[in-house]
């Protein structure tokens, strides 16, 4: 048996809910925006699990983020302050969005470049990827001008290099043998 770490006992706890409730994609939203918001400002999310502030001061400090909104999300957010897992909240959002990703087939690809794709290379890339995974593909471009030429392209536990840097460095290295 895997040992499940604390943010994925939470996250699937909210998917779980999200799911019964219909509302997987606003919960998907929310929780990746609150989450965005929350490590531009970390200042935050140390006063949110502040030991020094009563818990009804961390969750007014959580309703002056949020809103006062009560909805999956925003009571999930302030059952993570009480139960003091709010330091956890990337842990969490990476495993909903595991789960998210898994019940509607989503891949996320990420696509190292030495120049930027144009539209028609990054259609063709996704066209193919999801002809090969059978999953709707994200694709997350990064340029990396050190590559020489060609593309990086990494999706779950595979990762295809074929750069124009990584043949150069094959090659040394057959030459180094010779």
């Amino acid at each position: 048996m895997t040992q499940q770490t604390v943010g994925y006992i939470y996250a699937e706890a909210l998917f779980l809910l999200s799911q019964e409730e219909q509302q997987e994609n606003s919960v998907h939203n929310e929780l990746n925006q609150f989450t965005d918001l929350i490590m531009q400002f970390p200042q935050w999310l140390t006063l949110l699990d502040a030991p020094n502030l009563e818990l009804s001061e961390r969750l007014a400090l959580l309703q002056s983020v949020i809103g006062e909104q009560q909805g999956i999300t925003e009571n999930f957010l302030c059952l993570l302050v009480e139960k003091r897992r709010i330091n956890r909240i990337t842990e969490i959002r990476n495993a909903f969005n595991q789960l998210y990703d898994e019940a509607f087939s989503i891949a996320e690809v990420y696509v190292t470049s030495a120049v930027a794709l144009q539209e028609h290379q990054k259609t063709a890339l996704r066209q193919q990827l999801q002809k090969k995974l059978k999953k709707t593909i994200l694709l997350h471009e990064t340029v990396d001008t050190s590559l020489l030429g060609g593309m990086i392209i990494q999706y779950g536990d595979t990762r295809m290099d074929n750069s124009l840097r990584s043949r150069v460095q094959a090659f040394s290295s057959n030459q180094k043998e010779v």
